[in-house]
């Protein structure tokens, strides 16, 4: 059975529009059918939510939407977002750590497989930042409003875009951009959060050397497990926070070692 004939075209308002995909702002070459044909069995008895339109769309997002039973323009809106950032995650990555001026620096070969990351995160960018078009549908206008330019903030600095956020915090604060991109996503997207948890980190890790360092002199020291030690120490250090590691060290010994020694 052709389905096809109940759904209705969404059509571009503007010229400008004309034979772009409403997702993306790539050149349009297939509808969407929403719901999906596919899935219209489910959607006959009308108990849910379906618009039944045709929308003009890529290749790609067609393609990437195909496994979806949405039935509204929005939701399927903002799934292929989610889809399309997952998809070309690396090379937006790779666009938002290089600079132009970093790629002069290396090689030939390094150079050219970096510029083409950059220049495929530097596309999808566009293309997650496309907010559609306005459109009509069966005599119906629908006028959609142009995207808000999301601002960054790094505490009291705000920034027009990540790649200049990130830049700014890595160097300000000291902090590889790989690592501060991963810290930024782990903690709600959020560049204070990201830089707070880097340095507790940081602290995490001088106390913890703090500790084995010692416990390892004194393991060697005493022929002692290495693990050991580091374990009971850290418990002494736990049940009384005025102890010094010299402390719980002369503590160990005391218990685990001069009482093994006598007996």
């Amino acid at each position: 059975m052709d389905y096809k004939k109940y759904y209705e075209p969404l059509v571009a308002v503007h010229s400008v529009d004309f034979n772009k995909c409403f997702y993306c702002g790539c050149e349009a070459s297939t509808p969407d059918y929403i719901p999906p044909i596919s899935f219209i069995h489910d959607w006959r008895d009308g108990s849910r939510d379906a618009e039944f339109i045709a929308v003009p769309a890529c290749n790609e997002c067609v393609d990437l939407l195909k496994k979806h039973n949405t039935g509204t323009l929005g939701e399927r809106f903002d799934v292929l977002k989610k889809l399309l950032a997952k998809k070309y995650e690396k090379a937006v990555r790779v666009y938002n750590m290089w600079s132009p001026e970093e790629l002069e620096e290396m090689d030939t070969a390094f150079q050219i497989s970096l510029s083409a990351g950059i220049n495929l995160g530097k596309e999808t960018v566009s293309r997650l930042r496309f907010n559609g078009f306005d459109y009509e549908v069966d005599g119906s206008i629908t006028r959609v409003g142009k995207a808000r330019d999301k601002r960054y903030k790094v505490f009291d600095e705000t920034f027009e875009n990540f790649k200049q956020a990130l830049e700014y915090a890595s160097h300000t604060y000291q902090i590889k951009k790989s690592r501060l991109s991963e810290l930024y996503f782990e903690n709600g997207e959020n560049f204070d959060s990201a830089i707070e948890a880097f340095h507790r980190s940081l602290e995490a890790r001088r106390l913890l050397d703090a500790i084995e360092k010692p416990c390892e002199a004194f393991a060697a020291q005493h022929n002692q497990n290495r693990n050991l030690v580091i374990r009971e120490v850290k418990k002494y250090l736990r049940a009384d926070e005025n102890l010094t590691v010299k402390e719980a060290l002369d503590k160990f010994y005391l218990l685990r070692v001069k009482e093994k020694r006598k007996n």
